[in-house]
């Protein structure tokens, strides 16, 4: 599994300064403040395609007001009381020194794996890698669905923006999803395995220990 993270961290690398431009070397961001999917070039698209990996990777452009000091990535699993609980995630900040017009802005990239694990980056001035367990699954997995954000959405602070959500189920027929779906976990009630991925921008400037 660790090969397989260094290859997704390559490709993201090479995805992210392909698109810097001559003159400046800073890759394409949000005009304004938000979140939307990252505008992937034709070479991006043709390299996600050439791996099999476009229907499992996921890339976020960020652009969080100046009142956010940190964001914070959570991993989601469905438990069968119909309730999130958090598999792993990651966090970055600007730190309590940083000068009061930085602005958290970049990139988010996640990729599914095998067994239900999910590996993602974090570019924001500086880069931060995190992986999530794998998970054993009773049921024999026939359908499949995996929704990814398509929209821009404004940042609230203290929100939590979901941008990916993953539904698995025995049976032989899916239903689509959307990202608001996740405010409303009981609508998953009959998957059998459900996973979720929000960011989530604060206010706040110290990070938890171990992060």
């Amino acid at each position: 599994m660790r090969r397989f993270f260094t290859i997704f961290l390559i490709i993201v690398i090479i995805m992210v300064f392909s698109a810097c431009s001559n003159n400046t070397g800073t890759p394409k961001l949000l005009s304004k403040e938000g979140v939307a999917p990252y505008e992937l070039s034709e070479s991006d698209t043709y390299l996600l395609q050439s791996l099999g990996l476009e229907k499992d990777t996921n890339i976020i452009s960020f652009k969080a007001p100046k009142t956010a000091r940190s964001l914070k990535v959570n991993v989601y699993v469905l438990n069968d009381n119909d309730t999130w609980n958090v598999m792993g995630g990651g966090q970055v900040s600007l730190g309590q020194d940083a000068n009061p017009d930085d602005r958290l802005e970049g990139t988010f990239a996640m990729m599914i794996k095998d067994n239900y694990a999910i590996d993602f980056n974090i570019n924001t001035m500086g880069r931060a890698s995190y992986q999530t367990d794998t998970l054993d699954v009773d049921s024999e997995i026939v359908a499949s669905s995996k929704g990814f954000l398509t929209d821009f959405q404004r940042i609230e602070i203290n929100k939590e923006i979901p941008v990916a959500i993953m539904t698995y189920d025995s049976g032989t027929s899916m239903r689509s999803y959307t990202m608001e779906d996740f405010f409303s976990p009981s609508r998953f009630e009959e998957m059998d395995l459900v996973q979720a991925v929000t960011l989530i921008f604060t206010d706040e400037t110290k990070l938890p220990e171990g992060v």
